[in-house]
């Protein structure tokens, strides 16, 4: 099976959660399958297209074809940010570039991603020449000009009805929780004749416990993300300096954003917190695996929630607001809160540190063994399973399933 996958970014290129996991979706599926890459890059129109292979996959950087590349964007406000996305619902040039890619590549099917930069008009490409659509929801950018919730009902409007009649070409729609899901399909009428279902992202790593002192009282926090308003930042701060320090020894803010410097001030004189800036994935993972507790404080509607699942990789214990995909995520259900309280936050932690020893070392165990349900290989079955579905019903015969073993087995042959 020939696969082509299609993001706004790919590796080197990454700003979120989105570009780790379809590269790590991409690389899985290649080793069952012929997998292409479809993505953005920062070259001009004349430059045309570049292809490169990574780790086994092949990508195809087509240009940019609008007011800036997304993977430049730190430099243009909200406005322009709007104007770019506008620009995407429907691009010609951006389409006639797909178009004429499909043409030499001859997939057997599609799977997009977050399609900032190509807009949801590209699916006419792939409608036109037969190939069957799976679209995976991984972002709110398909009813809204930016990445959070809309807060503006007539752009709303507009960004739906214009994603509503792409989205009717798309046999398949993933979300990676159900509230991502139900906020396109339920609630904005999106992909009214596609296949419905959840399947969670992979977050790769060793699933193994750091070590603890179960035994020592107060507590060290973690908090790993973006330091903006939408994050929570302020209320776990605001939380932790209510603590007194026989309660809390330590909270790591690990990150970067436009209230570090307003809040690292603002805590100068309470040592207790401790801004880290931004630090590479596998330092985050060591800290992880050092703190007692990680609360992820989203007021946002996270439409995942990967931290959470890296934390248990580690045997980290994870507080987190009800918002968004996050209780799709969380262990249990009483380890949630509710977003924007610092006293809600006060409440957890002041339970956390409550348990015994013997308490901790169980939570420690049952977060490992949950961080199972997201490996590479429950999502290679789900996805394999997917396309087979998707192929018959397209062709009408159980052709799909034979082609797909066929290749299975010549991957697995030319592997050996």
């Amino acid at each position: 099976m020939k696969i082509v996958i299609v993001n706004s970014l790919y590796s080197p290129h990454i700003i979120g959660g989105a570009e780790i996991s379809t590269q790590i979706l991409a690389e899985t599926l290649n080793t069952v399958a012929d997998v292409h890459v479809l993505t953005t890059g920062g070259q001009k129109r004349n430059a045309g297209i570049t292809s490169e292979l990574i780790n086994g996959v092949t990508v195809h950087r087509v240009p940019y074809n609008n007011l800036y590349w997304i993977g430049d964007s730190e430099n243009h406000g909200t406005l322009h940010k709007v104007a770019r996305r506008l620009l995407d619902f429907y691009n010609p040039v951006q389409i006639a570039t797909v178009t004429k890619l499909l043409k030499e590549i001859k997939p057997d099917l599609v799977h997009t991603q977050n399609l900032s930069g190509f807009g949801a008009g590209i699916w006419t490409a792939f409608f036109k020449a037969g190939v069957p659509i799976v679209h995976t929801l991984r972002d709110y950018s398909l009813i809204s000009p930016v990445s959070s919730p809309i807060s503006n009902p007539l752009i709303a409007g507009l960004y739906k009805l214009t994603s509503l009649g792409f989205s009717k070409r798309v046999s398949a729609v993933v979300g990676i929780s159900s509230h991502i899901l139900k906020r396109h399909t339920e609630a904005a009428g999106l992909f009214p004749n596609a296949q419905k279902l959840v399947i969670p992202n992979v977050v790769d790593g060793d699933i193994a416990a750091g070590e603890k002192d179960f035994e020592r009282k107060a507590l060290r926090i973690g908090y790993f993300g973006r330091i903006e308003p939408e994050k929570g930042v302020r209320e776990i701060i605001d939380a932790v300096r209510s603590l007194p320090k026989e309660m809390v020894e330590r909270l790591y803010v690990c990150g970067e954003g436009k209230l570090k410097e307003e809040l690292s001030e603002s805590c100068r004189n309470d040592g207790r917190i401790v801004f880290t800036g931004k630090v590479k994935p596998k330092e985050a993972r060591e800290l992880m695996a050092q703190v007692d507790v990680t609360v992820v404080p989203s007021i946002w509607e996270e439409p995942f929630g990967r931290v959470i699942i890296e934390s248990y990789q580690v045997g980290t214990l994870v507080y987190a607001s009800a918002v968004g995909g996050i209780p799709d995520v969380v262990l249990n259900r009483s380890h949630l809160f509710a977003p924007g309280s610092s006293g809600a936050i006060q409440d957890k932690l002041k339970e956390y540190y409550s348990f015994s020893a013997e308490e901790k070392r169980t939570i420690q165990r049952q977060c490992l063994e949950h961080s199972r349900n997201f490996t590479k290989q429950s999502q290679l079955e789900r996805y394999s399973e997917l396309y087979k579905s998707v192929l018959t019903q397209v062709t009408g015969t159980a052709q799909s399933e034979k082609t797909f073993s066929n290749r299975k087995k010549i991957k697995a042959d030319v592997g050996r």
